[in-house]
């Protein structure tokens, strides 16, 4: 498999048209539709068999870790690095050449401006690479538990979670401005699943 001069494959390109389709399900109905039903058939069992504050923990659980694998797998760290140093050393350039005298005009460097430009694009576009395919993961998952909390009788899924200390909590309940309940949980168990995941991967990557 052949990267491209962007460090995109075709299977990158492919990848990103899916995730701009899936990312549209926040705002066209037909697409959520699909995306709900979908994962329904495989979530619904799952939902009827275990506690549902365990289910909804291991799907954060689950975005995180694989937004830390595909980071791990996908990206170009090597490129990415050398990249950053090229653009660090072209702004130099083009730096010393803007408050150089006469015999340096600040037009004297186009090929560096356009390399610059160039290797921004690229980096850019790395850096979007392990998003893009974590999106193939994370929008999914997103989409049916936001339809599964505004519509929790046709999801057969609870209201509330008891936890400890906490007790009961109601999940649509709002928290903060549009920031329901649910959603705050879910980031914050992502997030530090991502986090612990990312430790544990150094360590044994060391």
């Amino acid at each position: 498999m052949v990267l491209e001069s962007s460090g995109w494959t075709m299977y990158d390109t492919v990848a990103c048209v899916l995730a701009i389709v899936l990312v549209s399900g926040y705002l066209l109905m037909p697409v959520q539709h699909l995306v709900v039903t979908a994962l329904d058939l495989v979530f619904s069992p799952i939902v009827k068999l275990v506690p549902f504050s365990l289910f909804f923990f291991g799907l954060a659980g689950v975005t995180g870790i694989s937004s830390t694998v595909i980071r791990h797998r996908v990206q170009d760290s090597e490129q990415l690095d050398r990249l950053q140093s090229r653009i660090t050393e072209l702004q130099a350039e083009l730096s010393t050449a803007h408050h150089g005298d006469d015999e340096n005009p600040p037009d004297a460097l186009p090929p560096e401006q356009e390399e610059l430009v160039s290797s921004w694009v690229a980096m850019m576009k790395l850096q979007l690479r392990p998003l893009v395919w974590s999106m193939l993961v994370t929008v999914p998952i997103f989409l049916w538990l936001r339809w599964a909390l505004m519509a929790p009788t046709a999801a057969a899924v609870p209201v509330a979670l008891t936890l400890p200390v906490l007790g009961p909590i109601t999940l649509s309940a709002t928290l903060v401005g549009p920031v329901k309940v649910w959603l705050a949980f879910y980031i914050g168990g992502s997030i530090s699943t991502s986090v612990l995941s990312k430790r544990a991967l150094a360590r044994v990557t060391a």
